[in-house]
């Protein structure tokens, strides 16, 4: 395993915005039936503006081309 480190870009945040859904699911036990549309939209326009102010910094993990996870 090689894992590999990149600071998350704007380019990054369709990753950063499906993790943070998987990761709301797995917490709250939510099925994957449930609406996360508005939870999704709202995590994009987050991402957005503070990734473009530097408020919010992540970092995402890969094991070669795959992503693994990611901490912010």
């Amino acid at each position: 395993m090689a894992l590999t480190y990149k600071r998350a870009t704007k380019a990054d945040i369709d990753i950063l915005t499906s993790t943070r859904i998987e990761v709301l699911r797995a917490a709250n036990n939510l099925t994957d039936s449930t609406d996360m549309s508005e939870v999704k939209a709202r995590s994009y326009d987050y991402y957005a503006d503070a990734m473009s102010t530097g408020r919010h910094v992540a970092y995402l993990v890969f094991d070669g081309d795959e992503f693994v996870g990611a901490g912010e």
